[in-house]
């Protein structure tokens, strides 16, 4: 279950949205402090939280990212705001929308609560000039899947979406194998379910 905080004025739209959703949880907090919506934090453990920017701002959106337990954080703002995207993505914030009535709030939930992103365009160009002041003309090196072959081999099916069951038949392995072997990766990757470790697989090409 996606348990969605929208801490918004005008929650309407969005909030109905996403209660068509039989996998999503919404609840609303009309937004006035930052203290409030850490309070509201603590009474309902979402796993996504959509924040009026236009209301509260950015400065202190840390309170939020930096909780024990931190939710995937979405920016909502009625226009954008010069070099939001940049100071929102150094304090954990996971999306950034401006929304003009057509934003698609099922796919933002979805991808920021697997573990992914979603930037409005208008803001991308300016994320991708901040990594070019930053770093001039270095290009990196392919990140280093930490992983064994055996660990590669069960990551992608489980990327397909297959069952422990399925995974352990693929390959020849028992079940009890299959979940070791999932807990392992979870844990090395500090990843939290096997969506996220789906993602983590796709976002590196694996699959």
């Amino acid at each position: 279950m996606i348990r969605v905080l929208l801490v918004l004025s005008c929650p309407g739209r969005i909030g109905r949205q996403l209660a068509g959703e039989a996998d999503i949880e919404v609840r609303h907090r009309t937004p006035e402090t930052w203290g409030d919506v850490v309070t509201a934090l603590d009474e309902f453990a979402p796993s996504v939280v959509v924040l009026d920017r236009d209301v509260l701002g950015t400065g202190d959106v840390t309170a939020v990212t930096g909780a024990a337990r931190p939710p995937a954080v979405v920016l909502l703002a009625g226009a954008y705001h010069p070099g939001d995207v940049v100071l929102a993505a150094k304090a954990g914030v996971r999306g950034y929308v401006v929304d003009s009535g057509g934003s698609p709030w099922v796919a933002v939930v979805r991808a920021v609560a697997a573990g992914g992103g979603w930037l409005a365009p208008v803001a991308v160009g300016e994320l991708l000039d901040e990594v070019r002041t930053r770093e001039p003309h270095r290009l990196r090196e392919p990140p280093r899947i930490p992983l064994t072959e055996r660990e590669l081999s069960v990551v992608r099916l489980v990327a397909q979406g297959c069952s422990n069951l399925e995974v352990a038949a693929e390959l020849g392995l028992s079940q009890s194998t299959v979940k070791t072997h999932v807990s392992r990766m979870l844990a090395r990757l500090d990843l939290r379910s096997r969506t996220q470790l789906a993602a983590f697989a796709r976002d590196l090409g694996i699959v």
